[in-house]
């Protein structure tokens, strides 16, 4: 999506609609082309790719607390995670009969 700011407002305006800074790794020709490509896709696109991430960061949360503590049962595992994402006053408040265990 080419904008009809001045090439060195560019930045200005494309932080407005995706993420705010250039990352140090990043030129900026290439940050431009990413930011663009991003919004070639469809909302139901974009929704995929972001569902697909999310799965993957709980798989990864799951699997940290499984190698931390391989003795835990599926349960265990999965209100250790949650005490990750969420805390422990919402994990209790959901589970009020299961003990807090250690992510």
């Amino acid at each position: 999506m080419k904008s009809s700011a001045a090439p060195d407002q560019y930045h200005v305006v494309m932080a407005m609609r995706n993420p705010p800074l250039v990352p140090a790794d990043t030129s900026p020709a290439v940050w431009r082309r990413q930011m663009d490509a991003i919004a070639l896709r469809s909302v139901a696109e974009r929704f995929d790719e972001w569902a697909a991430l999310n799965e993957a960061m709980s798989r990864m949360e799951a699997d940290g607390s499984r190698r931390r503590h391989p003795d835990y049962a599926y349960r265990q595992v999965l209100i250790a995670a949650a005490r990750l994402r969420y805390g422990d006053d919402l994990v209790a408040a959901a589970w009020p009969d299961e003990p807090l265990v250690d992510p």
